[in-house]
Parts: C-alpha cells; sequence; structure tokens
C-alpha cells in the first residue's frame, strides 16, 4: 500500500491522477474501475452514483458514471476506451460504500477494454504513484482526507 498525505493507494491497481480513478484487471478479462481515496477525499460524501448502461461504448475521457455531491454532479470518467459491462448495484444502493471503501466494496463499473496491455502502460503503478499523486495534491492544496 502506497500513502500520500494519508489518501491510501493500493499496489495492485493502475491509476488515472487526471480521471481519478484506479483500474484493475479481473482474471475474467474485465476491468474494475473505481475512485481514488484522494477523488472521495475531495469531492465528500456522495449523495447517488449513477451510472450510465451496461452494454455502452465509451471513448477514453468519456464519463461512464456520474457522481452527485452537495449540489454539483461529478462526471466519472474512463482513461481508456471501454464498453460498460455493469455498474456496482451495491454502490448505486449505498454511495457510503465509495466514500467508506473506494478499493473494495466501492468499486464503481466493470469495463471491456479491447486492448488492456497498451492501454495499462498509460496508466501510474507502482512507484510512480507517490510523485504524481503528490503533485496532483499539491496542486489542490491538499494535506489529508481530513483536512482537504
Amino acid at each position: 500500500m502506497i500513502t500520500v498525505r494519508g489518501c491510501s493507494f493500493p499496489e495492485d491497481r493502475y491509476y488515472d491522477v487526471a480521471c481519478n480513478v484506479w483500474l484493475k484487471p479481473g482474471e475474467d478479462g474485465l476491468v474494475t474501475l473505481g475512485a481514488t481515496s484522494f477523488g472521495v477525499a475531495l469531492a465528500g460524501e456522495f449523495i447517488a452514483f449513477v451510472p450510465k448502461p451496461a452494454g455502452m461504448s465509451v471513448d477514453a475521457g468519456r464519463a461512464v458514471g456520474l457522481l452527485e455531491i452537495a449540489k454539483s454532479l461529478v462526471s466519472v470518467r474512463t482513461p481508456v476506451a471501454a464498453v460498460i459491462v455493469d455498474a456496482n448495484a451495491a454502490a448505486v444502493a449505498d454511495t457510503g460504500l465509495i466514500n467508506h471503501d473506494p478499493y473494495h466494496r466501492g468499486w464503481l463499473m466493470r469495463l471491456q477494454i479491447d486492448c488492456w496491455e497498451a492501454a495499462r502502460k498509460t496508466m501510474l503503478h507502482d512507484v510512480e504513484i507517490f510523485a504524481a499523486f503528490d503533485a496532483a495534491m499539491a496542486l489542490e492544496n491538499f494535506s489529508s482526507p481530513s483536512n482537504p
């Protein structure tokens, strides 16, 4: 586990700083997408999660769903082109899972990515995570999840 300014980043995932999401390939060939603990800390408490429908194709950088916070909406974007396979029904029903367990029970979407091997090379993994998220947090004047 890598920790940056109080936010955790499990090392078994790939990260995109611009979209503030993680991706983790599964044994079934699908890739799970979720929000980073940094993204969750920046957003605050989620009120609703509205995923786009299964079967929909999305281009890299496009929204796969929306997260509602207070009086605004935040787009959940995928850093790679994909087809939406399904959304986490538990997170739709209880958005608190996203806030309190973003890397496990609070995952957001499962995606089919045609060329995962090429896509993963565009994301951060392992030691690259620390410097990239530290720089992003510095831009936000972020010090810890309890003090965004």
